[in-house]
C-alpha cells in the first residue's frame, strides 16, 4: 500500500528536519512523532511505501537551524521512509492508498494528493481534533475511515466524538493500538551496560509536564552528590534561567537513553507552571523509562495506571482533591493549583525507596521485559500491518 502519515503540529518542533533529526533527536521529538516514525519504519519493512509527512519550519528558524549546519531536505528518504513537508515537496508519486493522520486535522484541502482507500485518525489525545473536518474529508473523497486508539483510557474519553461520527459516517473501523518504542536503541544501550548512579535523577518530556515541580523535588532532597538531568523534547530554542537546571535541548535518544539507563528515578509530575494537569493517552517517556530502568515518580492519571501499574511510584493525590474529577473531567485553575503544593509527598516517596532498596530493585527487575514484550516495533506494527489489510 502507499500510505502518507503526517505529523502535524507545531512547527516550532525542531524534529521537524529529516527522517534522522525526527528518529534520533538532535531536536524535539515527542511521542506523537516517534511513534509514527517507529510504524512506518516497520511497514516499510513489510513492503508497503510510506511517506512521513511534516509542517514546514517557520522561516526565521529554519536560517536558525542552517546557521546550525541542520538543514531540512524535501523528499528525503532514510531507512526506506520518505520525508517531506505538507506541500510533499520532492515527492513524485502523490497518490496514497491511505492517510494517517496524527493530532491536528486542517487544511487538508490544500493538500496536493489524491486518497483511494481511507482516511485513519491516529488519536493521541483525550479528545479529537478536527472532527468535522474529518468527516468532510471521508465524504467529499469517498473514504472509509479508520480510528485507531492507543489506549482503553483514550478510547473512553473520545468515544464520544467517535459515536457522533458514525452517525455520520456508516464505515468506521476501529481498533486499540499501543505506541511503540524505539527498541533497537533501547538494546543497544543497554548492552553497553551503563552504570546506574546513586541520586541521579532525569525528568524528561515538554518542560510544561513539571519540570519545575521536578527540580524543587531534588532541592528539597538536597543529596550532597546528586545528579539532575531534564530534556525539552518540543522547544528547541527554549533555555531556563534557573542556574539549577540545565537544560539540555537538542540531545539524540541515545543520549537521552544513556541518561535514563544511569538514573534511579525518572520524575514526571504531570503538573506544569501553567496551573494544568497533563493526562498522557498513552505515555511514550514513561515506557522509556521503565524499559532502561529508571523508575517513574508520577501521579496515576490517563493510561499511564492503565499500562504501567506494576513499575511507577504514584504520588498521592492532596486531600482536598478528587481523583476520579482529576482522572475524567477538564480540571479548572482552582483545582489543579493545589497540585504544586504536594511537593513534599514526592520527597517523601523517593526517600521511602532509598531507605527499601529491595523494594526499588523489585520495580525495576522486570521492567525491560514487560515493555519491550508489549511495546517493541515488532509486536505494535504487526497490530497495525493486520489494521492496514481490512482497508483492502
Amino acid at each position: 500500500m502507499r500510505i502518507a502519515f503526517t505529523v502535524i503540529g507545531n512547527s516550532r518542533r525542531s524534529n521537524y528536519l529529516n527522517g534522522d533529526t525526527l528518529r534520533y533527536g538532535g531536536g524535539g521529538g515527542s511521542g506523537t512523532d516517534s511513534s509514527s516514525i517507529i510504524v512506518a519504519e516497520y511497514l516499510v519493512s513489510k513492503g508497503h511505501d510510506v511517506v512521513i509527512v511534516t509542517e514546514a519550519l517557520e522561516p526565521q528558524l529554519e536560517q536558525e537551524y542552517k546557521k546550525m549546519g541542520r538543514v531540512y531536505i524535501p523528499g528525503n528518504r532514510i531507512r526506506n521512509v520518505v520525508y517531506t513537508n505538507l506541500n510533499f515537496d520532492g515527492v513524485e508519486n502523490k497518490d496514497f492508498d491511505i492517510l494517517v493522520n496524527s493530532l491536528w486535522f486542517h487544511d487538508y484541502k490544500k493538500l496536493p494528493i489524491k486518497v483511494s482507500k481511507a482516511l485513519i485518525y491516529w488519536n493521541h489525545m483525550q479528545w479529537m481534533y478536527g472532527s468535522q473536518e474529518i468527516m468532510d474529508y471521508v465524504k467529499e473523497n469517498n473514504l472509509t475511515l479508520g480510528i485507531v486508539n492507543i489506549s482503553e483510557w483514550e478510547k473512553t474519553m473520545t468515544q464520544g466524538t467517535v459515536n457522533t461520527i458514525k452517525n455520520s459516517i456508516p464505515h468506521i473501523k476501529q481498533t486499540l493500538i499501543p505506541n511503540p518504542v524505539m527498541d533497537d536503541i533501547i538494546n543497544e544501550v543497554l548492552a553497553e551496560n551503563p552504570t546506574r548512579k546513586k541520586h541521579k535523577f532525569i525528568f524528561h518530556a515538554a518542560w510544561a509536564r513539571g519540570g519545575n515541580v521536578a527540580i524543587e523535588t531534588v532541592r528539597h532532597l538536597n543529596f550532597p552528590d546528586s545528579e539532575f538531568h531534564a530534556f525539552d523534547y518540543l522547544m528547541a530554542t527554549h533555555h531556563h534561567q534557573d542556574p539549577f537546571f540545565y537544560l539540555h535541548d537538542g540531545v539524540d535518544k541515545k543520549t537521552l537513553f544513556t541518561h535514563l539507563a544511569e538514573s534511579e528515578y525518572f520524575i514526571y509530575p504531570l503538573y506544569t507552571p501553567y496551573q494544568d494537569v497533563h493526562k498522557d493517552t498513552f505515555s511514550c517517556v514513561i515506557a522509556e523509562a521503565i524499559a532502561l530502568g529508571a523508575i517513574p515518580i508520577t501521579y496515576p492519571l490517563g493510561a499511564v495506571p492503565e499500562n504501567f501499574q506494576d513499575y511507577c511510584v504514584w504520588i498521592d493525590f492532596p486531600e482536598s482533591a478528587d481523583p476520579e474529577k482529576m482522572q475524567n473531567e477538564q480540571l479548572s485553575k482552582d483545582m489543579t493549583g493545589i497540585f504544586k503544593y504536594n511537593i513534599p509527598n514526592i520527597v517523601e516517596k523517593i526517600l521511602y525507596l532509598e531507605n527499601n532498596p529491595k523494594v526499588k530493585e523489585e520495580l525495576r527487575a522486570t521492567g525491560t521485559e514487560y515493555i519491550l514484550s508489549k511495546f517493541s516495533a515488532n509486536v505494535v506494527g504487526k497490530l497495525w500491518d493486520s489494521f492496514l489489510k481490512e482497508f483492502n
